[in-house]
């Protein structure tokens, strides 16, 4: 007993002993705790934040520090104190901040004195991303959520598992960052809790590296944007003095409020134009987003943010919850880049004499220019500088390996980040746990164990699969057959159909995937149908073989069999045309029977550019309908014929006509730019739009081939912008058959027609009222689909719409063939209903004259879906 007594003391009095820092409570003029505040010490760039009752400690090691104490809206305090043993004492009261305002009378055109400071922090944005070659520091994450209200038909479900509007969820995580000039980014977790979570999406840098000095901050534009007179009004309320600066405070009001923007104040350091602190909101989707950030100066005149607070909230069907951050950044390193200087002087020409404009910058001579403009008090304008920061950045870019790359993010989490105990938090966290947060940690604690055994079971399952049940028949299932081989089967019941050729058919299929490395895939997918109205069984494989690493993949596919295949593939969906088959007596999906083979070939380069071939023989015949039973009978409605009608020739039976077809297709997106998450290149699709250009042909003479044609297809894909009004999805075909094309109907160029109640998956993904085969050619044609994302049009012009998340757009489509009269689409659409859905109100024209209204029901556009 003695012997572990003095054990424990040798632990434990070492740490008491030679404990030391300092320590206090922060209270305003009244004597209540001021929650968050932001402690920083300059001399090791470490920095905290008060706790609910207003208390902070910073542990120390012995000499003079500079404390700074912050709060927003109230004045800075700077402190010196001295550390010798143990925590000193340093108490705080900080008073509110006094604004002073000039004297300023805006008469007539004269414009008030906030947009010259802005005009000018705007100017210098560029400067400030580029200031540091590098810098890292310690960043302490807290958050802490809750549900709100709970929708009466969530209730039961809720409390089931034990979640009520009073239980407080809580993440704490603490990771390293680091940064380098330009674009690389790092993160690594060392520790992280949650609520009984392992968190191994923890990732506070998403937050952190944001910045304001870029054009966009969490999907809105910045008060700091080259673009931000168009979105904002600014008006000055005054300055104030600290550390010897005077800092301007100026209220952001957005030209019209919606997701796009912010509403706050931002303060602006006169002379340097750096950002000294901000209070914005906005919203996403009709979720609130609070934002406030306070910087302080960490080596020279390099001011970054200490402290940051994020508060959301909102609801979606009536659930509705909120959730906050804090985040506190500690032991910042920072190194400046030696060839910019904080002393350049801007001069407004809108309000001053520009001066003399520097010809090293108009010549292009950067270096000499760089070396004009930070002279001591060296005045230049601040269009020359904006340019010579452009020019700065595109140099360092192109001297860059790989240029297109505008972000490099390397994220880890240490083996034993979420094994640390409670006396290391406790330690570590600079803001207590609330009691709510407290009971929270216990209550998932307590089930952390049984929660993670299950997690982990579900992993196995999903790596290595189960053994086969027999439900899997029905349900499906997923296997492993082998140390690198899977199967995965999907099961029977959700893969039975009907159609009026085949009747009721039961389909088999499923999915073997082999896997040697991250470069080598090969897929391997069995098909087996039986239609009880036709009696007959179809089968096909189709393989799939990939080798190299994904933006330099080569992709093999070999595919035969006899099979059914509609004259345009994929374009009815066959669980969609079942449900209209059986209960509105409609069979849009049109069949024929293919008995083939194919091998194709593509290969990527870089995600910027893929060309590819392909050769074919198929020998195709007419199939007919065998089945007309329909749940619902519509006395009025009859099923169609499976021959389609075409208005460019008549469709006549076919039987065993032989085809041997071939493909080239090149595909570019030339200005394409990436952003890599460890190591991985991830496409920035929306930065280059996408060219195709495509070569058919169909070979006579060869295996009984009957079909002989050239086809040649171009097609653009792309977004762009209409200034701050709205933005343009395009895509579009155009293409012809050249010479004399003797071709059957399944080889004719087919459009994305559509004749359900239903939107395509992506906004540019087909027309709304087309015939499906009606204007399908052999000769040239034209398609273009277009979408409008407007940010504000009709019912979006009233700002609680705008605020909820609902969005109005317009599309117009357009098709040109020998008979389509000029076949147009006009829509308008009511966009994110409910969070999900949108709802079109389409009218069509054929010859310029009114044709069809009807309304479809779609998935909201900010999915982003692409159809293949």
């Amino acid at each position: 007993m003695q012997r572990l007594l003095t054990l424990t003391l040798l632990l434990i009095l070492p740490a008491g002993l030679f404990a030391q820092g300092i320590k206090g409570t922060i209270k305003d003029n009244e004597g209540k705790a001021m929650p968050f505040a932001s402690i920083y010490v300059q001399e090791v760039g470490t920095g905290t934040s008060s706790n609910l009752e207003g208390d902070y400690e910073i542990p120390l090691k012995s000499g003079k520090y500079t404390v700074t104490f912050q709060f927003m809206g109230f004045t800075t305090q700077v402190k010196q104190v001295q550390v010798t043993n143990g925590y000193a004492e340093l108490n705080v009261v900080l008073v509110p901040q006094v604004i002073e305002l000039q004297t300023v009378v805006v008469t007539g055109k004269a414009e008030d004195p906030s947009y010259t400071i802005m005009r000018k922090a705007i100017a210098k944005a560029q400067y400030h991303l580029m200031q540091n070659d590098s810098y890292s520091a310690e960043v302490y994450m807290k958050g802490t959520g809750r549900v709100t209200k709970v929708p009466w038909l969530l209730k039961r479900t809720f409390e089931k598992e034990g979640i009520d509007t009073s239980q407080v969820f809580t993440s704490e995580s603490v990771s390293e960052i680091s940064y380098e000039r330009p674009n690389r980014f790092s993160e690594k977790v060392i520790s992280v809790r949650a609520s009984g979570q392992d968190m191994d999406n923890a990732n506070p840098n998403s937050y952190i590296n944001s910045s304001f000095y870029l054009p966009r901050v969490v999907n809105a534009i910045s008060p700091l944007s080259p673009r931000a007179f168009a979105y904002y009004k600014f008006e000055y309320q005054g300055s104030f003095r600290e550390r010897g600066y005077e800092i301007n405070k100026i209220k952001v009001t957005p030209r019209s409020k919606g997701d796009d923007v912010f509403e706050g104040e931002i303060y602006i350091r006169e002379d340097f134009w750096n950002i000294h602190s901000l209070n914005l909101s906005t919203s996403l989707l009709g979720f609130s987003i609070k934002i406030e950030q306070i910087y302080a100066p960490i080596e020279g005149e390099t001011w970054m943010p200490v402290t940051q607070q994020f508060e959301f909230g909102g609801s979606i069907f009536g659930l509705a919850g909120t959730y906050s951050y804090l985040a506190s950044v500690s032991n910042y390193k920072v190194t400046p880049n030696t060839d910019l200087d904080a002393s350049v002087v801007l001069v407004d020409e809108k309000i001053a004499p520009a001066p003399e404009e520097i010809e090293a910058i108009k010549s292009g001579d950067l270096d000499i220019g760089v070396k004009e403009v930070f002279k001591e008090d060296k005045e230049v304008s601040r269009r020359q500088f904006k340019k010579l920061m452009k020019a700065y950045e595109k140099e360092e870019r192109e001297e860059e390996k790989e240029p297109d790359v505008i972000r490099d993010y390397r994220y880890e989490i240490d083996s034993l980040a979420a094994k640390k105990d409670s006396l290391y938090w406790a330690r570590l966290r600079p803001v207590p746990l609330t009691k709510k947060e407290i009971q929270g940690y216990k209550r998932e604690d307590s089930t952390y164990v049984a929660d993670k055994e299950k997690a982990e079971a579900d992993s196995m399952v999903v790596r290595n699969g189960t053994k086969f049940r027999p439900k899997d028949i029905l349900f499906g299932g997923y296997y492993k057959l082998g140390e690198r081989l899977r199967f995965n089967f999907p099961g029977m019941l959700f893969k039975t159909r009907f159609n009026t050729v085949e009747g009721l058919n039961l389909n088999f299929t499923g999915r073997f995937i082999w896997r040697n490395d991250t470069t080598t895939r090969l897929r391997i997918e069995p098909f087996l149908r039986y239609g009880f109205g036709s009696d007959r069984l179809y089968g096909k494989v189709e393989s799939r073989f990939g080798i190299g690493q994904r933006e330099q993949r080569s992709t093999f596919r070999v595919s035969a069999g006899s099979y059914v295949e509609q004259f345009n593939p994929g374009i009815v969906d066959p669980f969609i045309n079942t449900l209209y088959t059986l209960l509105r007596e409609q069979n849009f999906m049109k069949l024929y029977q293919k008995d083939f083979a194919k091998v194709s070939w593509a290969k990527r380069f870089r995600y910027k550019y893929t060309v590819g071939a392909s050769l074919e023989y198929a020998s195709r015949s007419s199939l007919f309908n065998n089945d007309d039973y329909s749940i619902v009978d519509r006395d009025n409605r009859t099923f169609t014929s499976n021959t389609p009608v075409n208005a460019e020739s008549a469709i006549l039976p076919f039987t065993n006509s032989g085809a041997v077809k071939t493909a080239f297709t090149v595909a570019a997106r030339p200005w394409l730019k990436f952003r890599r998450y460890n190591g991985t290149l991830i496409p920035l699709e929306t930065t280059s739009p996408e060219l195709r250009l495509t070569y058919r042909k169909g070979i006579d003479g060869i295996l009984n081939s009957e079909t002989s044609y050239d086809n040649l297809e171009f097609g653009l894909k792309t977004e762009f912008s209409l200034g701050v009004r709205a933005r343009i999805d395009l895509d579009l075909e155009a293409g012809t058959f050249f010479g004399t094309p003797q071709l059957l109907f399944t080889d004719f160029k087919h459009f994305r027609g559509n004749r359900l109640g239903f939107s395509p998956l992506a906004v540019t993904g087909g027309f709304r009222l087309l015939d499906y085969y009606r204007h399908s050619t052999s000769q040239e044609y034209v398609s273009a689909l277009t979408h409008i994302r407007f940010r504000k049009l009709l019912l979006t012009h009233l700002p609680v719409l705008r605020l909820s998340g609902i969005k109005e757009n317009l599309f117009v489509n357009y098709l040109h063939t020998p008979t389509s009269d000029n076949y147009m689409e006009v829509g308008y659409t009511i966009d994110n209903v409910l969070r999900i859905f949108r709802v079109e109100f389409v009218q069509s024209f054929q010859g310029w004259q009114a044709r069809e209204f009807a309304v479809r029901i779609g998935i909201a556009s900010i999915f982003r879906i692409e159809e293949n």
